[in-house]
């Protein structure tokens, strides 16, 4: 299997039109690109439009359709594109044998495209995975890190014909990571604009809204990198999309049980691989959730236990407590655990309730 990068994909496909394509990947916006790509690329190749079929693989799919549209010819004679959404990549038993029969004798004049969503260990190990892989040509689509988000912006821009200032870069990155497809918008509305001036902060401020979007493991990343401003952004836009607040009460509490349990082994010289053991921490995370333990001290990881307790049962309507505030008070404890003393007093009102954990001191 060929694997390139979405950038590469029209050279590509300039060399050869391959019988699959496979663009999988959590970046709309990039799939959506490759997509207008290979649409493009075939009306150069072909002397008539292609003919699209385009299925969305759910459970109730009916796979027999892709043997059928092997075997038959195109109602007009012409090229037919076959685009299957696989919205959870897991095609079940019927979707696998359908396309291991379809790869051993693919049709010439058919372009297979299986989307969705970013493949895991096991559907690249899968048997329909491993039968595509000789033929088809894989396009990785990986949406571009926080860090590298300026620079992606500014590319982008670019594409549109506008100029962006780097302070605007940098503002567009906080308020668009997670949701770019939104920015594309943006930036179309802005280059049908007459004679679009250079675009900074003042004019972003008055003409667009902040638009980010994360899960909760988002989140969970900028904790990890204690990186609070980021950590309290992505709290903020959780909060404004109206998140599941088990959902975030769970992660919170087990990044709280984690680093609490590390600092008490640390103080009583215990060993740490019971407590990754207990909560399936992957190795590779292992030193940095200890680095975080060892940088806390009693009094914050008291007032953490104190706060995730109090969120609990806020959540639970057990007490008439302010949530969204005492989630703003533990993501700060957990991204900085080298506050100032002022400050983390100041936080400390919020953590008086006792707590049997606190025994173990």
């Amino acid at each position: 299997m060929q694997a390139i990068f979405p950038e590469q994909l029209a050279s590509s496909l300039q060399q050869r039109i391959p019988p699959v394509i496979l663009l999988f990947g959590d970046e709309l916006l990039l799939q959506h690109d490759c997509d207008e790509i290979i649409r493009h690329t075939l009306s150069q190749h072909l002397s008539s439009a292609p003919e699209y079929q385009r299925w969305r693989a759910d459970a109730e799919f009916d796979w027999s359709q892709l043997s059928q549209q092997q075997q038959s010819m195109s109602l007009f004679g012409s090229f037919t594109v076959l685009d299957i959404e696989l919205p959870e990549a897991k095609p079940g038993k019927p979707g696998s044998d359908a396309l291991v029969d379809y790869i051993k004798q693919p049709n010439a004049d058919q372009l297979l495209i299986l989307k969705g969503p970013r493949l895991k260990k096991e559907q690249l190990n899968s048997r329909w995975f491993k039968a595509l892989a000789a033929a088809a040509l894989q396009v990785k689509i990986f949406t571009p890190k926080r860090s590298q988000l300026p620079r992606f912006i500014m590319q982008r821009a670019q594409r549109h014909q506008l100029k962006l200032s780097q302070t605007a870069a940098e503002l567009l990155s906080n308020w668009f990571e997670g949701n770019l497809f939104a920015l594309e918008q943006e930036f179309i509305k802005w280059s049908l604009l007459p004679n679009p001036p250079l675009i900074d902060e003042d004019q972003i401020y008055e003409r667009v809204a902040d638009s980010s979007q994360f899960d909760v493991f988002g989140l969970q990343d900028s904790i990890a990198a204690q990186d609070l401003s980021q950590a309290i952004h992505r709290l903020e836009r959780l909060l404004d999309n109206d998140v599941e607040l088990n959902i975030l009460n769970w992660m919170l509490q087990r990044e709280v049980q984690i680093i609490s349990q590390l600092y008490l082994n640390g103080q009583h010289g215990l060993d740490s691989q019971a407590v990754f053991k207990q909560f399936a921490v992957w190795s590779s995370q292992q030193p940095a959730y200890s680095a975080r333990a060892n940088a806390h001290c009693e009094n914050t990881i008291k007032q953490m236990i104190a706060l995730a307790e109090r969120i609990e049962r806020a959540i639970k309507g057990e007490r008439d407590e302010p949530v969204d505030v005492l989630l703003y008070h533990l993501v700060v404890l957990l991204s900085s655990p080298q506050l100032p003393a002022s400050i983390s007093q100041q936080l400390g009102v919020f953590s008086h309730v006792e707590s049997d954990f606190w025994r173990h001191f």
